[in-house]
């Protein structure tokens, strides 16, 4: 096996999940999120660059997993409804879990909602690499979360029967 391609192999090990996990939020479907997660990777294998480490790495991928799924959202004209069928089919999906029905909470959320959600919560970004992954101000990456958690307060006080 050719030495780029074990860097390359190790690189899919290393963030598929995370690279999945983003394009979903973004993309509602486990179809879409494996063709951008495909994508993505195909982006990688054809840069020429060096990244300055993994931090830098990790950001880039990132980037470019977020710039693939807004290029894909303004092809298809998509809505930003999730079915509870596609969520059901997701990995990560436990129909028993609290933490899954939080995030089936959270991926019905319109996107520009659920991607900041997902990368403060899930991926444990900083507004400040939010920003930079997705191109936004950072004032607008911490709007989107104020709102995002305004919309999950009322979905999760049902679910969770608080008053």
């Amino acid at each position: 096996m050719h030495a780029l391609d074990c860097n390359i192999e190790n690189l899919v090990n290393k963030y598929g999940d995370t690279v999945y996990r983003l394009a979903f939020s973004y993309m509602k479907s486990k179809q879409d999120a494996e063709d951008v997660s495909q994508d993505v990777f195909i982006k990688l294998f054809e840069y020429n660059g060096k990244f300055e480490n993994e931090k830098h790495e990790k950001l880039w991928i990132m980037r470019v997993t977020s710039n693939i799924c807004k290029n894909k959202l303004k092809l298809f004209w998509r809505r930003n409804i999730c079915s509870i069928d596609e969520v059901q089919e997701h990995p990560y999906y436990d129909e028993y879990s609290s933490e899954n029905l939080v995030y089936k909470s959270v991926i019905s959320l319109p996107a520009k909602y659920s991607t900041v959600i997902h990368l403060f919560y899930y991926e444990g970004y900083k507004t400040t690499q939010i920003a930079e992954i997705t191109g936004q101000k950072e004032s607008t990456v911490r709007s989107l979360l104020h709102r995002a958690r305004e919309k999950l307060k009322p979905i999760l006080k049902e679910m969770y029967d608080f008053e």
